[in-house]
C-alpha cells in the first residue's frame, strides 16, 4: 500500500502484496507484476518516491543501507520521505531549485570527472596526477555509474579511499579530491541535489615512504654538479637554489634574482617554470598567486646578489627558462661523473635541506611551510624519522632545571 503523506508524491514499495489487484490490473492477472511482499518493511526491494514534474511522472528509488554488515531496515524509506519532503518544500516555496535532478543525476561521472580535472586552475603536472589517479583507480570503478550513484555510494567511496591498501596515501588524495570534487561542482550545477562524501579522513595505511633518494653527497660533489667542468656540463646555480632553500627543481628553474628579498634573507617562491621552458605556472596544488617565503642561507646570497637581474636560470632563444630536460640530464650526468651513489636525483638536495633544518631542532612546522607542504602529516610522513627524539630533549631539559632549582633550594 501507498505511504500517503500530505506532501508532493508518494513513497511506496512496488513489491506490496496489498497492491495485488488481479480484477483491475492485466500484470496483477496474469501473474506478471511485482506484488510479491508481504512484509515490506524488511524486504530487501527499494523504497520508491513517485512524483511529477513539469506533467511527467518522474521515480526516484532509496534502499536500505548496510551499516557494519547489517541492513538497517526503514533508512530507505526515511530517506524517500527526506527527499520527498524537500521536493514539497521547494515547490511550495517557488524555488527554482525543484528541479528534474533524477535526470540531471543520471549525467555519466567519468565524463564530469574529466571535464572537473581539465578546469582545475593548477599545473600541468598537477594535473597529470589527478588524470592519474582518476584513469588507474577511480574510472574502472565509476566510470560508467551515474553521478547520481557515485554521489550516494559513500561506503564504496570509502572502501576505495580507504580500505584499499596498496594505494599510497598521495594517490588517494588526489582520488578523494577529483571523486569529492566533481559531486561538489555537480551540486552547483543543479545536477544532484547532494553528496554525501563530505569529511572522508583519510590516513596513511603505515606504507614507509621511499627513501632511496635520501643520498646526501659531500660538499665538493655537490659544487661539481653544479659547475661541471671542461669536459662535463654542470645544471647550474638552481643546484644551490635546491640544496639551501629546499626548492623543487621546477621552482629552482623559475627563481628570478628579484625574488630574494629582504637584503637578500628571504626568497618568495610563487611560481614554477613549465617543462618547455617558455612560462611559468602555479605551484604545485596551489592556486596562482599563492607564495611561500623561505629563509636564504647568506653562503647562497653570497653566490647570488653580483648576478644580472632577471632569471638566474635563463633560457635559449625564446625561452625565458632553462628546459627541464637539459638540466636534469646535465645535473644526472655531473652526478654520476662525481661518483655520487645510485639514488641521488635533484630531489635529494630538498631532503638534505629538511635534513638539515630538523637535525638543528627546527620546529617540524616550519620545515613544512618553507618545503611548501599544506598538511603537516606529509612532512611527518616523509622525515619524521629525522626529528630529534623529544623525549630525549624532555630529559635534558628537566636535568638542567633541576639543576637550577636544587641549588636555588639548596641556597
Amino acid at each position: 500500500m501507498a505511504l500517503a503523506l500530505n506532501r508532493t508524491g508518494v513513497v511506496f514499495k512496488k513489491c506490496d502484496l496489498a497492491g495485488h489487484k488481479p480484477d483491475s490490473n492485466k500484470a496483477c492477472a496474469a501473474d506478471t507484476c511485482q506484488h510479491t511482499c508481504t512484509d515490506v518493511e524488511r524486504c530487501s526491494h527499494a523504497w520508491t518516491l513517485r512524483y511529477w514534474v513539469d506533467g511527467r511522472q518522474r521515480e526516484r528509488s532509496f534502499k536500505d543501507e548496510v551499516r557494519h554488515g547489517r541492513t538497517v531496515y526503514g533508512s530507505g524509506r526515511k530517506l524517500a520521505q527526506d527527499a520527498q519532503l524537500k521536493l514539497t518544500v521547494d515547490k511550495r516555496a517557488g524555488d527554482r531549485t525543484f528541479a528534474d535532478y533524477s535526470k540531471a543525476g543520471k549525467a555519466n561521472f567519468g565524463d564530469a570527472a574529466e571535464t572537473f580535472i581539465m578546469r582545475l586552475p593548477v599545473n600541468d603536472r598537477s594535473r597529470s596526477s589527478y588524470l592519474s589517479a582518476y584513469r588507474t583507480h577511480v574510472k574502472p570503478l565509476y566510470g560508467n555509474s551515474t553521478l547520481a550513484r557515485v554521489a550516494n555510494d559513500r561506503d564504496g567511496v570509502l572502501d576505495l579511499l580507504t580500505v584499499t591498501k596498496e594505494l599510497s596515501i598521495s594517490v588517494r588524495r588526489n582520488a578523494r579530491m577529483v571523486i569529492t570534487g566533481t559531486c561538489d561542482e555537480a551540486v552547483k550545477a543543479g545536477k544532484i541535489r547532494e553528496h554525501r562524501l563530505a569529511d572522508i579522513e583519510l590516513s596513511d595505511n603505515g606504507t614507509k615512504h621511499d627513501r632511496t633518494d635520501f643520498v646526501f653527497p659531500a660538499h665538493a660533489q655537490v659544487k661539481f654538479v653544479a659547475d661541471g667542468n671542461d669536459e662535463t656540463l654542470g645544471a647550474g646555480i638552481c643546484v644551490w637554489l635546491m640544496r639551501g632553500c629546499g626548492l623543487r627543481i621546477e621552482e629552482a628553474l623559475a627563481v628570478e634574482k628579484k625574488d630574494i628579498r629582504e637584503n637578500g634573507t628571504i626568497l618568495r617562491v610563487y611560481q614554477q617554470a613549465t617543462r618547455d621552458g617558455r612560462e611559468t605556472a602555479p605551484l604545485k596544488k596551489r592556486k596562482r598567486g599563492e607564495y611561500r617565503d623561505i629563509p636564504v642561507p647568506t653562503w647562497l646570497w653570497d653566490m647570488v646578489k653580483d648576478l644580472p637581474g632577471g632569471p638566474l636560470m635563463p633560457g635559449n632563444g625564446d625561452r625565458n627558462y632553462q628546459l627541464y630536460g637539459t638540466v636534469y640530464d646535465r645535473f644526472m650526468n655531473a652526478a654520476e661523473k662525481a661518483k655520487i651513489p645510485a639514488g641521488f636525483t635533484p630531489h635529494s638536495l630538498r631532503h638534505a635541506f629538511a635534513s638539515a633544518m630538523l637535525g638543528k631542532g627546527v620546529p617540524i612546522t616550519d620545515v613544512a611551510n618553507w618545503l611548501g607542504h599544506r598538511d603537516v602529516r606529509v612532512t611527518y610522513g616523509i622525515y619524521g624519522h629525522l626529528v630529534p627524539s623529544a623525549a630525549a630533549r624532555a630529559t635534558a631539559v628537566l636535568d638542567e632545571e633541576y639543576t637550577e632549582w636544587s641549588g636555588q633550594q639548596e641556597g
